[in-house]
């Protein structure tokens, strides 16, 4: 007699299964012997790298007896027992269609034995992704050639269900460990952002936001006074330096890039020449590896010497910072040259010009301006100027704010698809 195919109840039942491989196999044999409990019940794993093979995953006497379940259903730890007899690699060997079999055997570790060698035995292939790697085997009296298609049918569409829940499962599983891993890179990659340092004469703000958890953007910022000069003066403001970057990409491959560039950068002595443009000449040629990377970076390096009354950059493919100068808004474009990474040798150039106190200097990548609204509008280059431009800020930190107020409400809220850091300084005035 044919099987009765799955009631609404048990679809129900079978769309809420949440549990491992052992309670999928339970369900399975709930589900046939619900049918008829005169039923053995067995599930072979075919592995293709065995020459066919068959293995045990699981084993259920008549009456739910379950003897066997295993928690590695496919095998990847080998631990599953291997059945040689001639049944067995018959069964494994025909996954067209479902088949009958005569259970005979003389070995006590034939799957016919290990079934308590019942009158027949009926093969059930499980199709999926394009294949067949489990065949469920029926073990009793009551099965017949007439029934096999029934049982295929329940057999599968049992399967089909349980397998989604393992899937979805796994997949959780995979993600959580990967969203771990990411947020240990992302712990990682913030302590190398620099922590508020005390630098005399300057006032600044600082964001850093990746799309991510981790991110391809990258900045420092860090008070020099003590290596351009051995006894720098005290009445004057402090020399620093501003290290602005931004892999290509993001997530976690633009992520190591920028953590390896600032490891690159903390080696560098000055051997490159002066400034910024020595350090990016540097970092140039030993971002470069022995086989091809998949990114690139722009960067920008900026220094205030004070004591000089100059400020120097050196633009490596970046957006040019803008300056607010006597109410007046300037784009820093002098000496932009190629990004980090595209050629070795690549030797990049200092711009210099004078320093005033209270200038106030805006840094960005292109997180901010490439901002897309509902309508695929951009932020732009332009509406941020203008907010500096017209803004009637007191500090570093009021402009800041100004500025992320109106691009978050650009972009619909705090977090952009691209990473997003932005860096406003003012000089002692």
């Amino acid at each position: 007699m044919s099987p009765r195919p799955l009631d609404a109840a048990e679809l129900c039942a079978l769309s809420a299964f949440a549990g491992d491989s052992r309670a999928a196999f339970r369900s399975l044999v709930r589900h046939i012997q619900a049918r008829d409990a005169g039923l053995g019940v067995a599930l072979l794993y075919r592995p293709s790298g065995l020459a066919g093979t068959p293995r045990l995953a699981g084993l259920s006497h008549a009456e739910s007896a379950i003897q066997i379940e295993a928690d590695d259903p496919f095998d990847d730890h080998a631990g599953l027992l291997a059945l040689h007899d001639e049944l067995s690699l018959a069964i494994a060997a025909d996954t067209t269609a479902a088949r009958l079999w005569q259970a005979q055997s003389t070995d006590p570790l034939a799957l016919a034995n290990l079934l308590r060698l019942p009158p027949a035995l009926l093969s059930l292939p499980l199709y999926g992704d394009g294949g067949c790697e489990l065949v469920v085997v029926l073990a009793g009296s009551g099965l017949s050639a007439e029934s096999a298609p029934g049982w295929l049918a329940l057999a599968n569409g049992v399967a089909a269900f349980l397998a989604g829940a393992l899937n979805v499962r796994e997949a959780r599983a995979s993600a959580a460990q990967v969203h771990g891993e990411l947020r240990e890179l992302a712990d990682v990659q913030r302590l190398l952002l620099p922590d508020r340092p005390q630098i005399r004469g300057l006032a600044y703000a600082c964001h850093y936001q990746p799309s991510a958890q981790a991110g391809g953007d990258y900045y420092d910022l860090m008070r020099l006074s003590h290596r351009v000069m051995e006894q720098y003066p005290e009445h004057l403001p402090d020399a620093f330096g501003v290290m602005l970057a931004d892999v290509s990409g993001h997530g976690a491959g633009a992520a190591m890039e920028a953590v390896q560039f600032d490891a690159i950068l903390r080696t560098y002595r000055g051997t490159e020449g002066e400034g910024p443009a020595g350090a990016l000449t540097y970092a140039n040629r030993y971002f470069f590896s022995r086989r091809p990377r998949p990114h690139f970076l722009t960067a920008l390096g900026f220094l205030s010497l004070p004591h000089e009354g100059q400020v120097r950059w050196c633009n490596a493919g970046h957006l040019p910072p803008l300056r607010r100068r006597d109410g007046r808004i300037e784009r820093l474009d002098q000496g932009r040259d190629i990004p980090i990474g595209i050629l070795r040798e690549q030797r990049y150039e200092n711009a210099v010009d004078e320093s005033r106190a209270g200038d106030v200097y805006v840094f960005y990548t292109d997180g901010i301006t490439e901002a897309r609204d509902a309508g695929g509008r951009e932020f732009g280059i332009d509406r941020l100027s203008a907010i500096v431009a017209g803004s009637r800020f007191q500090t570093p930190e009021a402009l800041q704010s100004q500025i992320l107020a109106e691009l978050h409400a650009h972009q619909g809220g705090a977090i952009g698809t691209d990473d997003q850091t932005l860096i406003v300084l003012r000089l002692a005035g």
